[in-house]
Parts: structure tokens; sequence; C-alpha cells
């Protein structure tokens, strides 16, 4: 909350995180806020970014980007609409918080 804010039990939400991105294509314009290089470290940083948030007690939260753009290829799909880790893995993460709770 920002100070003088007086909170009410009013839901608190991280509107926006994450960023990993592949390493780009040689002469490839990118951004994102970490490379990774291979699927199995993109499953890790998005396993432990998606946790904090879960850990954090948070009542929601919103991912950065659900494809990639011509400026930043942070999404959890591609460009094309491709998944960049198998859909099941995809879930797995992004569904935690729903098992964590049940």
């Amino acid at each position: 909350m920002l100070d003088g804010a007086e909170h009410d039990q009013q839901p608190v939400v991280l509107s926006e995180f994450g960023g990993a991105t592949f390493e780009p294509a040689a002469g490839e314009e990118w951004f994102g806020y970490d490379t990774v290089a291979t699927r199995e470290e993109f499953t890790e940083r998005l396993t432990g970014l998606v946790s904090a948030a879960v850990d954090s007690g948070l009542a929601g939260f919103c991912y950065t980007q659900f494809t990639d753009t011509l400026q930043e290829t942070n999404g959890l799909l591609t460009a094309g609409r491709e998944p960049k880790i198998p859909v099941a893995e995809l879930r797995a993460v992004l569904t935690r918080a729903r098992s964590a709770s049940d």
C-alpha cells in the first residue's frame, strides 16, 4: 500500500511480473528482463517466479506477457502462438495457486 493509504482487507494483486526470454536469434531485436537458453531453464525460472507470487499471499497475479511481440520475447508463447514449454507443464506451474489451496 502507498504511504498514507488505509488497508481495509482489499485484495492485493501483482499486475505484472516475469519476463524471461529465450536467447534471441543472432541480429534479432528483443527485450526481456532475464535470458534463459533452454526449455528446462524457462520452466525453472517460471516456477520460481510463480512460486514467489503464490507464497507471498497475494490475491492474484498476471504474468507479463501471454505471447511474444515484435519488441518483447518474454511471453509464455512465441509470437506464432507456440507454447515455449509443453502446455501440461505451463498448466502445472500456473495453476499451483489453485492446487495449493485445495
